[in-house]
């Protein structure tokens, strides 16, 4: 029986490297769910696990013409998927790092304030003031912190001066400082150290 299986799929893949849709549409409908799974196991969002999905058929059709229609079509497929999750994952620690930066840069927490403050309710609110910024020191600020874009690099790419980049910089880092506030950060504090359920 599992030899049936496996020369059965040969001729999908061989068909496929032939620019079949409808063997796409075969392998797509017999793995699809397994790899959804897969990836929702890791990542935990329905979306993400979709995503993967998406990108690793994608994946297979455009390199159609190097497929190996003797070696595991599974396991190239869980391949793919986990590097794409591996890939996700680092996109993600890239995301909070930044944010982490630019919570350290905007307050001068204290080793025991940074233990005992709440971060994901600081880490919601530094989004939310970045999405707030005026549109230049946004890009600028994301190219910086989070794409970890040199100075030089970006006053090239947006065909400024480093010096103004650098003006967008501290002006963007006023802003979510302003926003933070002191009276806003210190009731935080208060409400997180001290109201208990």
């Amino acid at each position: 029986m599992k030899n049936q299986i496996n020369i059965t799929e040969k001729s999908y893949i061989t068909a496929l490297k032939n620019d079949d849709v409808a063997a796409f549409d075969k392998l797509f409908s017999d793995y699809g769910k397994r790899l959804y799974h897969f990836a929702f196991g890791y990542l935990k969002s329905k979306e993400d696990a979709e995503g993967v999905v998406q990108e690793v058929f994608l994946k297979i059709w455009r390199n159609r013409k190097q497929l190996n229609p003797d070696l595991s079509f599974k396991a190239y497929l869980f391949k793919i998927a986990y590097h794409q999750i591996l890939e996700l994952f680092d996109q993600l620690y890239r995301r909070n790092e930044y944010q982490h930066q630019l919570i350290e840069e905007s307050i001068g927490f204290s080793d025991e304030t940074n233990e005992r403050l709440n971060y994901q309710i600081l880490l919601e609110k530094v989004e939310s003031l970045i999405q707030k910024l005026p549109s230049r020191q946004k890009e600028i600020l994301l190219k910086r912190k989070k794409e970890g874009i040199p100075v030089k690099e970006i006053a090239r790419q947006l065909d400024i001066s480093p010096k103004t980049v650098e003006n967008h910089l501290t002006e963007a880092l006023k802003n979510i400082k302003k926003g933070l506030g002191e009276e806003e950060l210190s009731s935080m504090l208060f409400f997180l150290l001290f109201v208990k359920d």
